[in-house]
């Protein structure tokens, strides 16, 4: 074989291993371009992946932004020849508008060049040469809209390394590029949608969380205070309803921009949810965070908000809470902010409260205390038993929530139940209360049990359908086949209070269909309280009619009470409804109601309720 065949199989090899090893070089880095969250970070891990794939690529620089810029100059470089970017600057003149990189960005795709030979790259030429850099490729990226973003420039120490490898490998590593950087951008398209709200384009709640961190640690390392306000729309419900959410869309944009006209500069409003909003007031205390919220208040109030051909009349009751004097943790203070706008809303409405107005000092350890129990299955019900007053014998039982304490005290719903409230927790307490209802109901009926299972249920639980279909799943698979043989009417009873539910029989009637196709019975409790019509008894499938204990502890000694239960008695009598006496402490009341006809008794006088 003669030399120069020998020659041209050693160059040959090299070219192989030369190419080979940049190939493997490129991959291996493509993870290094997947890890960068955004445009820049990206580019740059595309410079350093470059020079470290070659000893032959002794630059790579980057730039980034309008490909038709004034001026071009590095953002970022790599490589032993940084000294020739640090100085590199690639103006709009004619000439310049032919080299290299300025042709990559117009063009949209590489552009190879030999410098020493190459007329396109005499702006820069003798200082490439000076820094022993002979060839060149510009590699262009786009965004995920394919619209030319950036370039980076890759050059090597031999006039025709670019020609020798092939564009290929370098136009492969642009593609990966160039997919991390449309993800990256994807990613910050999603971070957008994730962090604010698409209706009003406000932070969402996510977003108000950060920032609400950033401020407590800020006012906890500089001792200054903060405020929050946090704030809801009066009857808004009744606003969609009247009006269609279409609407009610159009109401939350339009208080969104007046409740930003009343915040300075500096202050963050964010969509807390549903109707309720959020102001983050830094370097607020508590008077002026009081102003503030009047503020809000009249720049909501003062204006009817305009939505089509409608005006509607908004107000808003609003809480505040400051740092530190309502809360020095973060979680306090927001609870701090609830507990006044509850407070507020039940005050009246269309007001603000804060400065210790609301009882959150009383509530939160309740709170506390409840969310503890719930996490650690200590709310438990206890079973109360009812009777049918003419045989006395047991025929339902009511379950009645109860927190279990560490040490083995017992907290009656009473105490607990007006936090649970507050804090929003009330459907998580019906739902294990319901839940481990049903399991015993289902475990006796197993058992050829056939007592009514009574259990309270509230309009809290009713807005999460999810457990409502929780609950139908849970007691279809605890009976399996027995659930059907029960027929129509399982027995297990809803009780509902006029006070809750009432006030639009046909929604009451809609929320609790579901529970009532599935086969459970309605209750309504507390009849007699004030509240209670008897066109509910036209509109609603009630079963059973509870009488509110205050009015049955009356009969004793009034007679104008004992005639109202009796006509109450006499109409559900022709209504075919079942009455429960509540409260019933002693065996003069128990008679009297038993001359009168009511079906069933319950209270201390037949039993205290007991957990199982």
């Amino acid at each position: 074989m003669s030399e120069l065949s020998t020659a041209s199989l050693r160059t040959a090899a090299r070219l192989l291993h030369e190419r080979d090893a940049l190939s493997k070089a490129l991959l291996a880095a493509t993870a290094d371009l997947a890890q960068g969250q955004d445009a820049e970070s990206i580019l740059r891990r595309t410079c350093d992946a470059l020079v470290a794939a070659s000893p032959h690529i002794l630059l790579a620089w980057m730039y980034l932004g309008d490909p038709r810029a004034e001026f071009i100059r590095p953002a970022y470089a790599a490589g032993r020849a940084r000294g020739f970017a640090a100085d590199f600057t690639l103006g709009n003149s004619p000439v310049e508008e032919r080299a290299p990189t300025r042709r990559s960005l117009t063009l949209a795709r590489p552009v190879l060049a030999r410098i020493r030979t190459d007329p396109t790259c005499v702006p820069y030429r003798d200082a490439a040469l000076d820094h022993g850099l002979e060839s060149s490729i510009s590699l262009p990226f786009g965004t995920a809209d394919a619209a030319p973003a950036g370039v980076v420039n890759v050059y090597a120490d031999d006039p025709e390394y670019f020609l020798r490898l092939g564009a290929e490998p370098f136009r492969a590593f642009a593609h990966l590029g160039q997919v991390a950087l449309e993800q990256a951008e994807l990613r910050h398209r999603l971070q957008e949608i994730a962090t604010f709200d698409h209706l009003t384009g406000l932070p969402n709640r996510r977003a108000m969380v950060e920032a609400l961190e950033r401020e407590h640690a800020r006012a906890s390392r500089n001792g200054r205070p903060y405020s929050l306000v946090l704030f809801d729309l009066d009857h808004f419900k009744l606003i969609n309803d009247s009006y269609g959410h279409v609407i009610g869309d159009q109401v939350l944009i339009g208080v969104a921009r007046a409740a930003q006209s009343a915040l300075r500069d500096g202050d963050w409003l964010g969509r807390w949810g549903g109707e309720e909003f959020l102001a983050l007031l830094p370097e607020t205390d508590q008077a002026e965070a009081l102003t503030t919220a009047e503020r809000l208040r009249g720049a909501v109030g003062s204006k009817p908000q305009h939505a089509d051909d409608w005006t509607v009349e908004v107000t808003l009751t609003a809480g505040v809470a400051t740092y530190p004097q309502d809360g020095q943790a973060l979680s306090r203070l927001i609870s701090s902010a609830d507990a006044n706008l509850y407070e507020a809303k039940r005050s009246g409405r269309n007001r603000v409260l804060g400065g210790g107005g609301a009882t959150s000092d009383a509530v939160l350890p309740v709170a506390t205390q409840l969310r503890s129990a719930l996490q650690e299955g200590r709310l438990r019900p206890a079973y109360q038993p009812i009777v049918a007053l003419s045989t006395v014998q047991v025929v339902a039982e009511e379950a009645l929530a109860r927190i279990v304490g560490t040490d083995g005290q017992v907290t009656y719903a009473g105490r607990f139940i007006e936090a649970a409230g507050q804090m929003q927790l009330i459907h998580r307490v019906d739902f294990e209360i319901v839940t481990q209802s049903v399991k015993r109901c289902m475990a006796q009926v197993r058992d050829g049990g056939a007592r009514q299972h009574f259990v309270n249920i509230s309009t809290e639980l009713l807005r999460h359908p999810e457990l409502v279909d929780q609950i139908i799943q849970m007691a279809q698979q605890d009976c399996g086949a027995c659930v059907d043989d029960l027929g129509e009417r399982k027995p297990l009873v809803l009780e509902i209070t006029e006070r809750q539910f009432l006030s639009d029989a046909m929604q009451a009637l809609a929320a609790l269909q579901p529970l009532l196709d599935f086969g459970m019975q309605l209750a309504i409790d507390d009849f007699g309280s004030g509240y209670s019509s008897f066109r509910y008894f036209a509109d609603l499938p009630v079963a059973y009619l509870k009488l509110e204990r205050h009015l049955v502890g009356r009969l004793r000694t009034e007679a104008k009470v004992r005639t109202i239960v009796e006509g109450i008695q006499a109409t559900a009598r022709r209504l075919g409804v079942i009455t429960v006496a509540e409260g019933v402490e002693d065996k003069q009341t128990a008679i009297i109601l038993q001359d009168m006809g009511v079906d069933w008794g319950q209270g201390h006088f037949f039993g205290r309720p007991q957990f199982p």
